[in-house]
């Protein structure tokens, strides 16, 4: 537990991403993990989401890290294209057994398998306003797999590397767009489906007194209609 309380404070005293990635580094050194990589999932409507996701990695074979970042293949990595639906961590060879498996995600499997990278474990992990990610630990060819204690040092590592991470990459995004509360408010119906008219009864404004507040959300938050302004608004936490 002491190299797990050195990470967590490394990971206090991070001041760029590359010092975030060299504490994790050096952490995952002294466990059993051989191979890590780690995935950010913006949520739709953040700034900087543009449909690319940011992976960092170390110890894989250089071939299939290669093929990997080049073809892609978190598209059809099962464990990664999920994660946000895991509630626990799992091990790599338990996604043979999901019953609903695409015909790429089958093929991924497969090729994964002629790598031979041996057991690992995959792990869900959380952040704010639902910019969540995913961490992948390899431990290597015929090593013996963690126990339960182990994987959970090891979920409560990626959970720590993952919002120690966040909180660099925000302070590096454009700033938050400051809403009014009143702003707020109408956004709020916004996201939750309200036509013009039936902001207006909610909130007991004129119906031109709403659409002036609507107009200023979107100046505000850079969008241009409805759909944009509820999903940037919930990507800036200013709506659940």
């Amino acid at each position: 537990m002491e190299s797990l309380r050195a990470y967590f404070g490394g990971c206090r005293k991070a001041e760029s991403l590359e010092e975030l990635r060299h504490t994790a580094v050096t952490y995952y050194k002294t466990t059993s993990v051989k191979m890590a990589s780690y995935m950010h999932f913006p949520p739709v409507g953040a700034r900087d989401f543009n449909g690319q996701i940011r992976i960092a990695e170390f110890g894989y074979p250089e071939e299939w890290r290669r093929t990997y970042l080049r073809k892609r293949l978190y598209q059809n990595d099962p464990l990664a294209r999920r994660a946000q639906g895991f509630i626990r961590p799992y091990f790599w060879n338990e996604v043979q057994h999901f019953s609903d498996l695409t015909d790429e995600e089958r093929s991924y499997i497969i090729m994964v398998s002629q790598e031979q990278l041996g057991e690992g474990l995959s792990v869900p992990v959380f952040g704010p306003a639902q910019r969540n990610g995913y961490c992948a630990l390899g431990f290597g060819r015929g090593n013996p797999i963690p126990s339960d204690d182990e994987v959970l040092e090891l979920q409560a590592a990626c959970q720590m590397g993952h919002l120690a991470y966040c909180e660099l990459l925000l302070k590096d995004l454009p700033k938050g767009t400051n809403l009014s509360s009143r702003e707020r408010e109408i956004l709020y119906w916004i996201v939750r489906g309200q036509t013009n008219a039936q902001i207006a009864e909610s909130t007991r404004l004129s119906r031109n007194t709403v659409e002036t507040y609507i107009r200023r959300c979107f100046q505000k938050l850079d969008v241009n209609d409805r759909v944009s302004a509820a999903l940037r608004g919930m990507a800036l936490g200013m709506v659940d």
